[in-house]
């Protein structure tokens, strides 16, 4: 799978820089992420990572990672795919504005980040072709887009040419395969993308209380069946450390009732209260789990 690096602003990473800085400098000051601000960092991601083409012509990235805190994200899940909407929108609108080009229709992931304070937002933008998307594909297809939306994209494509991943008479397509998980990984559910179930899954109230080296402490609650922690992107949970392995744990709520952490084949494993190494447990309320810097204190009802 190829990966098309784009470019980048060198005015931005000062302006990043220096905004890291007063985001430290203000960490105390509780804040509410608010939306706009959202859309507005995705406006500026897309301006500075735009890919200069023959003609003058600049391609912009069709994929923007949006990290807030876990605050924040258990805030905004509830209307996530409402949110994930009006910020497609807006970034066709600014492509169409300045006369971008967009390969697909913008896919937009959303994540918790337990480095970032309540209010903070960092965004990555990138362009992926097709054929590294993958089941990405699929998923722009399953986004509600408007007519005028998808009129404004193939305006921008030459003459007959399909948007990829949208049939040509704008009829969603289904879903591609999804391709087994390598070797022990999980095979991580897209942003946006349900899983089917046989029966409504009823789960206990459960939480993770995170506290970071430095102090600072979030909660995560815990509201699906299977929560990932690590590094990688695509992780529920993203710790930040370089002792974590990019796919480092995986929480599992049983049918039996109880939920279990797993391995998933780390360098540095997990410690469980005050145990290291561990490749599985079942927790009990009032567990404690450390991953990296991190420790973890699981609580359930």
């Amino acid at each position: 799978m190829s990966r098309v690096k784009v470019r980048q602003n060198p005015l931005s990473k000062i302006e990043s820089w220096l905004e890291r800085g007063v985001n430290g400098l203000f960490s105390f000051i509780p804040s509410r992420l608010q939306p706009t601000e959202v859309a507005r960092k995705l406006e500026r991601a897309m301006e500075d990572n735009t890919l200069l083409q023959s003609e003058g012509r600049r391609l912009a990235p069709n994929v923007y990672d949006i990290y807030i805190s876990i605050k924040d994200h258990q805030l905004l899940s509830p209307s996530e795919a409402i949110l994930k909407k009006d910020w497609q929108d807006h970034l066709i609108n600014v492509a169409r504005h300045r006369h971008y080009t967009l390969r697909s229709v913008p896919v937009l992931r959303l994540h918790a980040s337990s480095e970032l304070r309540s209010g903070a937002v960092r965004i990555e933008a990138e362009l992926l072709d097709q054929q590294h998307m993958g089941g990405e594909g699929g998923l722009m297809a399953t986004q509600a887009l408007s007519a005028e939306q998808l009129a404004q994209l193939r305006a921008q494509l030459p003459q007959g040419q399909p948007l990829p991943g949208i049939p040509h008479q704008g009829v969603p397509a289904p879903n591609p395969p999804r391709s087994a998980p390598l070797g022990n990984l999980p095979n991580f559910p897209q942003s946006g993308v349900s899983q089917p179930l046989s029966a409504p899954l009823v789960m206990p109230q459960a939480w993770l209380t995170i506290r970071s080296s430095q102090g600072a402490q979030q909660v995560y609650r815990i509201e699906k069946p299977m929560i990932n922690i690590g590094r990688q992107l695509t992780n529920d949970i993203i710790v930040e450390d370089k002792r974590v392995s990019r796919y480092h744990a995986q929480i599992k709520y049983q049918a039996n009732g109880e939920f279990t952490i797993f391995d998933l084949g780390s360098t540095n494993g997990i410690t469980v209260n005050g145990t290291p190494h561990l490749r599985q447990h079942t927790f009990r309320n009032g567990d404690r789990f450390t991953i990296g810097s991190y420790d973890f204190y699981f609580e359930r009802r």
